[in-house]
């Protein structure tokens, strides 16, 4: 089993075994699930604030591989912590990193009402902001993904969302 790879001291080994659960997860919403059964998804968000940049990005990319699926597994990475993880993500200054918490993010946000309320309340909309700020094309726009997954459910959540036109508004628009 992958499991006690991501313990490894060597950094390489553990982000090559995050990244085998990620693939693997993503291929069948039953490996997903093992993935939570097995306490793997906790073992991995516990990790994220003491690894490297390139573990960061891996364990985001696993998150965004069960979340993917469907809403409860969606709701089992909420429930383990993850948007917390991710809402540190947001805040490393590689690119690539907060990419990849974007896309987490947005998988997580797509589902329904309450699964985006969640990103709401745990992630603060002003990161997302900050991201589409950023000078890189793919994070701007998976960054403006994630806000509109949020803003898509509800009138209420839109509002959020563009909680103040000076702020938000200005950056979405060309």
């Amino acid at each position: 089993m992958l499991k006690p790879l991501l313990l490894d001291n060597v950094p390489s080994v553990a982000q090559t075994a995050c990244i085998a659960i990620g693939r693997m997860a993503s291929e069948s919403a039953d490996i997903a699930e093992s993935v939570i059964n097995w306490d793997i998804l906790p073992q991995i968000v516990y990790s994220i604030p003491e690894q490297n940049r390139f573990f960061k990005k891996c364990a985001a990319y696993v998150l965004r591989a069960i979340a993917k699926h469907n809403a409860e597994l969606a709701q089992a990475v909420v429930d383990n912590d993850g948007l917390t993880a991710l809402s540190k993500i947001l805040t490393v200054f590689d690119p690539s990193v907060k990419e990849a918490g974007c896309w987490a993010i947005s998988y997580i946000a797509k589902h329904n009402v309450n699964l985006a309320s969640a990103v709401i309340d745990s992630i603060s909309v002003h990161k997302l902001v900050l991201c589409i700020q950023e000078p890189e094309i793919g994070l701007r726009r998976i960054a403006a993904s994630a806000l509109m997954q949020i803003a898509r459910h509800s009138t209420e959540l839109a509002k959020k969302v563009v909680f103040d036109e000076q702020t938000t508004v200005p950056f979405l628009s060309p």
